[in-house]
Parts: C-alpha cells; structure tokens; sequence
C-alpha cells in the first residue's frame, strides 16, 4: 500500500510536491501577467525574468516586448553597445514592433547619427504601430524639410489629425523634454519661411507671429506654418 500510494504522487519521474506551483496557470495567462508589468516597468520585467524559469519564460514573449515601456531607457541605449543584454532587449522591442522603441531608435537616427532617411522610415513605422508623438515628429520634419509639395501636405494632414485630436501640446511637452535634457549632433532644417500656406486668401498670412489665440485659426496650412516655428524654437539653444 505504501509503495502503491508513493506512485501514485508521482507525475512521470517527478514528485507532485516537488512540482512548480507555477505551472498550474496556463502560459497565456503569466504572458499577459508579464507584458502588464512590461507596460509599467522594466526593472520589474528584469525582476520577474531572473526569479524563475516560469516567469523567464513568459517574460521573453513577443507581447512582452511589445508592450515593454521605454521611459526610462536612455537615449544612449540606442546608440551604444555599453550593456549588451540591455541592447537585445531593445532590439528584441524593435523586432516586435514596440512602437516607443521604433520611436526612440528612430529620434537618434535622425538627431544622434545623422541619418534621416532610415530615421524616417522608422518614425513612420512608429507612427503606424500607433505612437502619436511619432506621427507628429513626422510631421513636423517633413514640413521642415519640405523637399516636394507632396511631403508638406502629407505633413500638414498628419497634423491636423493629431491636433483635432488635442494631442498637439503632450507631443511637444514630450520632446521638449527630451531636446532639454541632451544636446543634438543634427538640427532639423529652419526653412525661415511659410512652408505650407500659400493663399494670397488667408487673413493670417505673414501674420502668424502676431496671433496670440490661435484657436481663432481656420486655416490648416497656416496652422501648420505655426506649429514648424513652435517646434523649431525647441532648438533655440543649440
């Protein structure tokens, strides 16, 4: 009897008491438990990931690097390879289209290394997978840059869509943040003039300087014209 009982609290080779208690929770679940804790958290994430092979596990999924919060990486992260397992991590965001981290590679392309094109088809992924401030950094150095018409109305739509949003201010809050705290190699271009609005129509044309209530603005071009020189003066310093 005791030997038959002894077998039966076996599972294969292994003691049923001896068994994670972990594993009574299906897999999916301590994936959404992870990335929840990704979303809020890294050095919560890398807590998880070294406390057992369960939460190793989950917390190496494609959701949790998805979803993995980007705010307190550094921006240097991106440009470095001073901690190697810091820098898979952020590749392994990047591979599964975190949208912060798409974002953040893409801003020190564009600022940090010098290469606009690749930042820019990194700022329009970002933009695709959702980040707004993506979208308006996008928008903004495309109507900077102004190189064909088609690039500035491309510009101007995108923002307007987040400025009818109400989106505008927390995008500029954002990276002001970010332009205070470190100094640019490469500065957008300062077209020194209205790149968007045109019409000999437009009550606030040559004006925009004067407009203290810009609320009182129908014009999107002209709009537009004001947030490049609002966003411009976040480099007035470099």
């Amino acid at each position: 009897m005791a030997g038959s009982s002894k077998t039966n609290r076996k599972k294969g080779n292994v003691p049923i008491e001896h068994e994670c208690q972990l594993n009574l929770l299906p897999r999916d679940i301590w994936v959404r438990i992870a990335a929840k804790v990704a979303s809020n958290s890294i050095h919560d994430l890398f807590n998880m990931q070294v406390s057992c092979k369960v939460f190793l596990d989950a917390a190496s999924s494609e959701a949790v690097y998805q979803h993995a919060t980007m705010r307190v990486i550094l921006l240097v992260s991106f440009l470095f390879y001073l901690d190697r397992s810091k820098r898979r991590f952020l590749d392994h965001c990047i591979e599964a289209e975190n949208a912060d981290a798409i974002l953040r590679l893409g801003l020190t392309e564009y600022f940090w290394i010098a290469c606009r094109g690749i930042a820019m088809e990194l700022l329009a992924r970002a933009s695709t997978e959702g980040s707004v401030e993506a979208g308006y950094l996008f928008a903004m150095l495309l109507l900077c840059d102004h190189e064909d018409e088609e690039e500035v109305q491309r510009g101007v739509e995108m923002l307007e869509f987040i400025r009818t949003s109400g989106k505008v201010e927390r995008c500029r809050e954002f990276f002001a943040d970010i332009f205070w705290e470190r100094w640019v190699d490469e500065r957008p271009s300062d077209p020194r003039h209205a790149v968007a609005c045109w019409s000999t129509n437009c009550f606030t044309r040559s004006t925009m300087a004067d407009v203290n209530d810009v609320s009182r603005v129908s014009c999107v071009h002209r709009l537009a014209d004001y947030n490049v020189r609002v966003f411009l003066e976040m480099f007035r310093f470099y």
